[in-house]
């Protein structure tokens, strides 16, 4: 099998970072090229520490505003928080070609990496949900054990598991497409636009068969249109626009420093596009499902654009981290080790919430007050999301669970280090 190509440096391409963090983990490459260390991707951290935040608060938005008088604002901020799904794979592409550059190995030994790194995760969560959603969801008691392990079967192949799992189910098709997509990308090196509007052509192309497709369907297309939004031509656009700018990632970060107003006027004006839109196809007692899809093309300037934003935010963020001024970044760093276990648990923690009672309380605790009782709530599932993950973070099985290695106990460092120092201590002979 071919080798995975490096990431060469260009004029407007990526070059070694300065700024390479402590816990970075470049890998071994397998040529001359593996001698190029990767450099810690500051901007990517914040943008996916935001977005995960963004995921946190659409679900939690979701879970307690419903009915006639508050479906129709709650489906609008789920709408501009469609967001969330396609930067995902803008930063996940765009932190594969960077962690990559400068690296050759195998096509096989790139999926042999990294494929655990998601794989894992995806599993065991799968079967977690798979357990918990008949504990704690009423209503939802234990089927038999044979169509238990049928419906477990379906959710590993479909990615229902539960409504956030899908995405994992994302990543793997990017990883096994990655080696495909980075020679594409070396190919056209110098015509960027090219790819980017193949991408293009097929983003829309997607977004409109699932819009305007009528409905009902028969059996057979309805099943496919019920999985093909969990595949990768559904975010074509995305990923060429991750691998590309993180190609040209110091050429980007340029285009957006010096075209900051543009960004900004863009941003505004396409989420003014999206809520017009929205509007104008809801009203306070209706709010048809389509009006909000993730996948309506006009909503897809503001995906585009409102991602540009994001990125502008976390570029200037950056350049008062470089220039020495306070700028949290340990805050950022400790809720990136974080990020991804409280995208993975925080379904459970909002289901523990309802069947504790305390989504039904808010509604006795804040009456007329939705927006109230969604900040706590977001608050609520945050915290509580986040004291879980630290505790899963300091279990053997941290790495299979959120994607990072296991943090020692208290103590457990210094013990471990006395253990060894009396291992080694040299014994007379007798």
């Amino acid at each position: 099998m071919q080798s995975t190509p490096q990431t060469q440096p260009t004029p407007s391409g990526p070059e070694p970072a300065r700024d390479a963090g402590p816990d970075d983990r470049s890998e071994k490459g397998t040529g001359v090229g593996a001698k190029v260390r990767a450099g810690r991707a500051y901007t990517a951290d914040l943008v996916r520490v935001a977005l995960f935040t963004g995921v946190v608060i659409a679900h939690s938005v979701n879970a307690i505003n419903y009915g006639p008088p508050v479906t129709r604002a709650s489906h609008l901020a789920g709408t501009l928080l469609h967001l969330t799904r396609y930067g995902f794979v803008v930063v996940t592409l765009f932190v594969l070609v960077l962690s990559m550059r400068g690296k050759t190995m195998t096509a096989t030994e790139f999926w042999r990496r990294r494929f655990g790194l998601v794989l894992w995760p995806y599993l065991l969560w799968t079967i977690i949900y798979s357990i918990t959603d008949h504990l704690l969801i009423p209503g939802n008691p234990f089927p038999h054990t044979r169509t238990w392990f049928s419906d477990l079967g379906m959710d590993l192949i479909g990615g229902t598991g539960k409504y956030q799992l899908y995405f994992l189910l994302i990543s793997m098709q990017i990883y096994l497409l990655f080696p495909l997509i980075t020679k594409i990308v070396e190919r056209y090196a110098d015509h960027p636009w090219r790819v980017i509007a193949v991408g293009a052509v097929i983003q829309v192309g997607m977004f409109s068969a699932y819009q305007y497709t009528p409905r009902p369907l028969p059996v057979f297309w309805s099943n496919i249109l019920q999985h093909l939004w969990k595949t990768a031509p559904m975010y074509a656009l995305f990923i060429v626009i991750g691998a590309v700018a993180a190609y040209h990632h110091e050429a980007v970060e340029r285009w957006l420093r010096t075209h900051a107003g543009i960004v900004v006027a863009c941003a505004l004006g396409s989420a003014a596009l999206s809520v017009t839109a929205y509007w104008r196809a809801t009203t306070p007692d209706e709010v048809p499902w389509l009006a909000n899809s993730p996948w309506n093309p006009v909503n897809l300037p503001w995906l585009v654009c409102g991602f540009g934003l994001l990125w502008l935010g976390a570029t200037v963020w950056d350049d008062r981290r470089r220039a020495g001024r306070r700028s949290a970044t340990r805050l950022v760093s400790w809720a990136t080790m974080r990020a991804f276990g409280v995208f993975a648990v925080h379904p459970l923690i909002l289901d523990i919430l309802g069947r504790t009672g305390f989504l039904r309380g808010l509604f006795e605790w804040f009456p007329g007050s939705p927006v109230t009782r969604a900040i706590v709530l977001i608050v609520t599932v945050l915290t509580l999301s986040l004291l879980l993950v630290d505790v899963l973070l300091r279990t053997p099985v941290s790495r299979h669970l959120v994607a990072r290695p296991r943090i020692p106990l208290p103590g457990e460092r210094r013990l471990r280090e006395a253990r060894a120092r009396r291992r080694t201590r040299v014994t007379p002979d007798h």
